[in-house]
């Protein structure tokens, strides 16, 4: 844990070297568990819950959507948007990488979380279901969870 007049910076990266272990596990458990469109219930409370223990305010089932979410951390006029997909293909699994880019996601909403406070912004990362087959992302975006994002971002492996 770094000093309390550590960086932004530096406390940005203890956090993230803190979460590593259990990103690593969510990544392997959607893996393992893989969930196609619309219905990754279970990747989708895996993320709630990881959210929800590292301090963000988790809202299920948004946008009319069982298994989207949007979970948020600090406050501040720049809102700092973190896209998490985490559906599988059918009869393939996780071939594209949504279970990284779930746990990715995560990660960098946490981290990010840790500078929130200090440097006045809010962190909104939104859970997106449906990415192979469905664009849950689209609707998201067309039911407004987007519209008090400042900046969205996402990785893909």
């Amino acid at each position: 844990m770094p000093a309390a007049d550590s960086s932004p910076r530096d406390r940005v990266a203890a956090r993230l070297d803190e979460y590593k272990d259990r990103l690593l596990e969510l990544s392997h458990e959607l893996h393992g568990d893989p969930e196609t469109s619309f219905t990754e219930t279970r990747a989708a409370e895996r993320l709630a819950v990881l959210l929800e223990g590292a301090g963000f305010t988790v809202n299920r089932a948004v946008c009319d959507l069982p298994t989207a979410l949007t979970a948020e951390y600090g406050s501040g006029d720049l809102t700092v948007g973190v896209c998490a997909e985490y559906d599988a293909l059918p009869e393939i699994g996780h071939a594209c990488g949504h279970n990284i880019i779930c746990a990715a996601g995560a990660g960098a909403a946490i981290a990010l979380a840790a500078a929130a406070d200090e440097l006045g912004f809010r962190v909104k990362l939104l859970g997106t279901p449906a990415e192979e087959e469905g664009g849950g992302k689209v609707l998201m975006l067309e039911r407004g969870a987007f519209d008090d994002v400042t900046v969205a971002m996402m990785v893909h492996p």
